[in-house]
Order: structure tokens, then sequence, then C-alpha cells
């Protein structure tokens, strides 16, 4: 079985964009052939785009992204339309992208993820991360565009979130496809996610996830605990932390106004969570940092 590619991007690897638009073609165009000296990623609004890249074939669909090595000559095999986004670029520091081949990808080893997993080729399904791709699409050819002071700077940021949001698409949908959950739950435990993360501050309780999510609280629990391997609670209680520590470490708040700040209702218990996740008590960092592990 033929094994995907993929690219490990540095956290330092910071783009350099020469050129980005939208392009729309019909037949009788094909794509010419060409080897560029540059990345070359092309994402699919509309139609399809049959392409060529050293000796592998994709048909590329809507929302279908494929990111063009400049060490392979790539063309097009066959006429068709398709509207599509395309950016040319480079990176600052003339190194490329690692490339390496591998089926599935771990995204639980720690050195791995301390840099970027990017498919060559993937398929954006989840309808939030379609928002957010169009969204940062244009943002990327219209400061492009504009006659910003700082535009190469605002572009190459723009361009690196994409990226990121590109990768960590596809390691949801890797994460998604290694765990046990089936029918509808499989699609409420990333909004209950996105839910606690966003709104830790509330007074979240059971009855208000089985109201919300409309699943009986138990059934929920154990659905997050085989996603994540913790209950719905604990990581909670986790994300409310990580978000207390960053307060803290400012010097602007009391402990109070943090324990209120990030959900928790009482400033003892707060106190007490806060010790037993980071080991430190919420007086000892107020002029420190460090981070916790999620």
């Amino acid at each position: 079985m033929e094994k995907n590619i993929y690219f490990q991007i540095e956290n330092n690897d910071f783009p350099k964009v020469s050129i980005t638009d939208k392009a729309f073609v019909r037949p009788p165009y094909v794509h010419f052939e060409r080897c560029s000296e540059e990345y070359i990623l092309y994402y699919i609004l509309y139609g399809k785009m049959y392409l060529k890249e050293g000796e592998k074939e994709y048909l590329l669909q809507k929302n279908d992204f494929i990111l063009l090595d400049p060490s392979r000559t790539h063309k097009g095999v066959r006429e068709s339309e398709c509207e599509f986004f395309y950016i040319h670029f480079s990176l600052h520091n003339k190194r490329k992208y690692k490339e390496f081949d591998e089926g599935i990808v771990d995204f639980n080893d720690r050195k791995r993820q301390q840099k970027i997993t990017l498919p060559k080729y993937y398929h954006v399904e989840s309808s939030e991360g379609l928002l957010q791709c169009h969204e940062k699409i244009e943002k990327i050819i219209t400061t492009f565009s504009s006659h910003h002071i700082y535009k190469e700077q605002q572009v190459a940021a723009y361009l690196y979130e994409f990226i990121i949001l590109l990768a960590t698409e596809y390691a949801k949908s890797v994460h998604s496809s290694k765990i046990d959950i089936g029918g509808k739950a499989r699609k409420v435990i990333p909004e209950l996610l996105e839910y606690l993360q966003q709104s830790y501050a509330e007074d979240i309780s059971g009855d208000l996830l089985q109201e919300k999510f409309h699943y009986h609280f138990d059934y929920l629990n154990r659905q997050f605990k085989k996603w994540t391997g913790q209950t719905i609670f604990s990581y909670l209680n986790k994300v409310r932390i990580e978000r207390a520590n960053q307060l803290l470490v400012t010097g602007f708040y009391t402990i109070s106004e943090v324990a209120a700040f990030t959900g928790f209702r009482d400033v003892y218990y707060f106190s007490r969570v806060f010790k037993k996740l980071t080991g430190n008590t919420p007086g000892e960092v107020r002029d420190s940092n460090f981070t916790i592990e999620r």
C-alpha cells in the first residue's frame, strides 16, 4: 500500500509569499508543466483539478488542498473547470520542509508535537474548519494586495496560521479515526471540547451539559474520556487552571479575581486545584512563568 507524504515544519520556518490569488480555469486549459523554485499550495474552491507531481496523479476536488514540492515537476493531466486559491512561497531561512513517508502520524509523540505535521494532500471536512479556511484565504489575498506598510509580515503570519489550521484539521481527523465512538457522539465530543475551551468561565454543570448537548451526562462523560483520556470536569479544570496561570503571572489581578474570571466560585477550592495541577500555590506564581501539559 502506497504511503502518504508528509511535511514536518519547524517552528521557525516562517514563509515568504511571492504571489497569491484566486484563479478560475475552464476547458481547453490544462495546467502547464513546471518545476517551481518555491512551494505552491492549491486549495480547491469549486470544480476539479487533475494534477500530476512526479509519478503520482491527484484528483483535487472542492475543499482539497495540496502542497507542491520545489524538488518535483508537476503538470496538468487533463482539462477541467476549476476555481482555486493558490499561494507561492519560500522559506526565509532557505531550508526545505522535512519530508517523510508515514502511514499514520503519532500525534501523542511529544517531540513530534513541537513541529507542525502537514500532509501533502488532504480534504477538509469539518464545517468549522471549512469556515476558518475560507476566512484565512480571504485575509491572505486581501492583505497581499493592500498597501499596508507591514503587509509582507502580515501575509506571512496569515499563511503560517493557515498551514497550522490545515495541519490541525488533519490531526483531528487522524485522532477521530482511532477513537471507538460511533453515531452522533463523534460530532458532539469535538463540539463539547470547543465549548469547554471557550466557555470555561461559565458555571458549567452536568445538568447544563445534558441540556445543551442532548445526551445524558454519564454517556457524554464516557465518550469524552474515550476521546481525551480524561473526564469532562478534569479537562475543564485543566483549561481553567491554564488560563488562571496566564492571568496570575501578569500581576494585575488578585487571587480572588483570577478564581472568578476562570469559573471557580470558591477561592479556596481554586487554590487547592491550582496546587494539585501545578505544584505551586497561586500566590507563588504571580511573578513566574510555567505551563501545564494538557
